[in-house]
């Protein structure tokens, strides 16, 4: 299984991304909706993210009532153990709540998770509230951007270039390794920032 972790504050606009990258893997092999898995944490923006997916025939899980970072660790790793044994999907998607922490979530995957032959972050940035969210969250959002892999910088077309370069600047001194890219969620993302992300998996 090749892992995809998705990272970001609440309201950030992962549930739209993680749609987004499931349709693009689905159109790039026809056979790829049953290697496909969506494991949610968390109701986001669209409304009922489950039924979202689910209507669009994908597999969904979800874990609610608590963070996979903390209360949920274990029934995390349950499910993806099992869904290594019975469904054996090459992609699986994770969207973590809003208030995770990432790097707890790997360390538990690394040592417990079965069957994974890579783990990858994606790192989802509000530019529309990052001003706010770094002031009032600062640990939490310096968290989430420095163990992204990739980071999506989302909701552009909410802010101003000044805005938006400043905030640049800002998550390259937080992690310097990662590739960024400035999308909108409310539009298509390019199908090249999908490639990137599911090349990094290989």
């Amino acid at each position: 299984m090749n892992l995809i972790l998705f990272g970001g504050f609440l309201g950030s606009g992962k549930t739209s991304l993680i749609l987004s990258l499931a349709h693009f893997i689905v159109e790039s092999d026809v056979q790829a909706k049953a290697k496909l898995v969506i494991i949610e944490n968390e109701v986001g923006e669209i409304g009922i993210d489950d039924k979202v997916l689910k209507s669009d025939g994908y597999s969904v899980k979800e874990l609610f009532a608590g963070c996979i970072c903390c209360q949920l660790t274990s029934d995390l790793i349950t499910t993806l153990n099992e869904i290594n044994e019975t469904i054996k999907p090459e992609w699986v998607i994770i969207e973590t709540t809003g208030l995770a922490y990432p790097s707890k979530i790997l360390g538990n995957l690394n040592k417990y998770g079965k069957g994974i032959d890579s783990i990858r972050t994606v790192a989802v940035v509000d530019s529309e509230r990052f001003e706010e969210l770094t002031a009032i969250t600062p640990v939490l959002i310096e968290n989430q951007i420095s163990q992204g892999d990739i980071i999506l910088v989302n909701k552009i077309d909410l802010v101003s270039e000044e805005e938006l370069k400043h905030l640049e600047e800002h998550v390259v001194k937080l992690n310097e390794k990662a590739i960024v890219y400035k999308v909108s969620a409310n539009n298509k993302v390019n199908d090249s920032i999908w490639k990137e992300v599911m090349k990094t998996c290989e």
